[in-house]
């Protein structure tokens, strides 16, 4: 199913308090699409640049836009749900302007909504991006909104919030509750490279176990995950799609520092599957067992400690992607 096309655009942007205005549709009728664009204001020099291209690139495309900003964690979940669940039924698509992490709030907020979910990549490592076969390229984003196809998507559930990429424990989870947010606006990916280095040089933690199907496991590092790419266009599951039903569990199993330093290296050239010490299975329900306290971290953001349960969810997300391959 095609998102409708376009017509003409308003000649300004709407504040953030502004409300949606309705319309009639009647069956055949050219329409403006109206976009809702969620986005957070706590963002570098760059990536507001890039939003404004983004914006420039909907106005130019005949979008009447609405714009929403985050006023901190779990607001972009808040403001989907109202704007999906607005009276007048007038938004065309609700995009998440940001990194992965407000892609997944807004996702949260967007469960069993009509209105479907367009991305536009203005985060550090863009796995969503990659993973639709956008790259970086926002202007191509802002054409996704309007020529994209929409399919229905089953997002995965850790304890009681829903994700659309992965959720781990081990190294990296510590490398996300370890970065300084701060510098990360300034450095960007480099700000996660220092973390991890830091990581490194402290002793090894307690093995992280898990419990697959009533299987039990033990790694280094686990990786839930329903997607083919890791930390930006790195490939971890070659296998894995977004729409497949179960869960892809990536278990890097040798905690020694050279051994997680040549994962490292593996996945950088898409090859970390093939590794001795790395296991890939699929499940339907995971478990993080021990040890408890270790933080899990979803979609590059903190989302709690161990002891955690991980599936399939019940409910499905619209979102409007630009190549079918890539998720089917």
């Amino acid at each position: 199913m095609k998102v409708v096309g376009l017509a003409s655009l308003s000649s300004s942007i709407k504040s953030k308090n502004e409300s949606v205005s309705g319309r009639s549709r009647a069956s055949g009728d050219l329409v403006r699409p109206r976009v809702a664009v969620i986005y957070n204001p706590v963002a570098g020099f760059l990536q507001r640049r890039r939003l404004r291209i983004f914006l420039k690139a909907l106005r130019g495309r005949g979008h009447d836009v609405v714009l929403r900003r985050t006023e901190g964690p779990g607001h972009a979940t808040k403001l989907a749900r109202a704007l999906a669940g607005g009276s007048d039924g007038s938004l065309d698509a609700i995009v998440a302007a940001g990194g992965d992490g407000t892609i997944n709030e807004v996702a949260n907020g967007l469960i069993g909504a009509t209105v479907p979910l367009a991305i536009a990549p203005l985060g550090t490592a863009n796995v969503m991006a990659w993973e639709l076969g956008h790259g970086l390229g926002i202007r191509h984003a802002a054409r996704v909104v309007e020529e994209g196809d929409v399919v229905s998507l089953r997002p995965a559930i850790a304890n009681d919030r829903r994700f659309m990429l992965m959720a781990s424990a081990g190294l990296d989870a510590r490398t996300v509750a370890g970065v300084d947010t701060k510098l990360k606006r300034v450095i960007g990916k480099a700000a996660y490279v220092l973390a991890a280095l830091r990581q490194l040089r402290t002793p090894p933690s307690e093995p992280i176990q898990i419990d697959l199907d009533g299987t039990t496991h033990q790694a280094a590092l686990v990786v839930v995950t329903k997607a083919r790419h890791y930390a930006g266009p790195f490939v971890i599951a070659p296998e894995t799609k977004l729409s497949d039903p179960t869960l892809t569990v990536v278990m890097i199993t040798d905690a020694r520092r050279w051994a997680l330093f040549k994962a490292a290296l593996a996945l950088a050239f898409g090859n970390v599957s093939r590794l001795s010490y790395v296991e890939t299975i699929r499940a339907e329900n995971v478990r993080f067992t021990a040890p408890a306290n270790e933080p899990v971290q979803s979609d590059g953001d903190v989302i709690g400690a161990i002891p955690m349960e991980i599936g399939v969810g019940a409910g499905t997300i619209r979102m409007i992607v630009g190549d079918l391959s890539r998720v089917a």
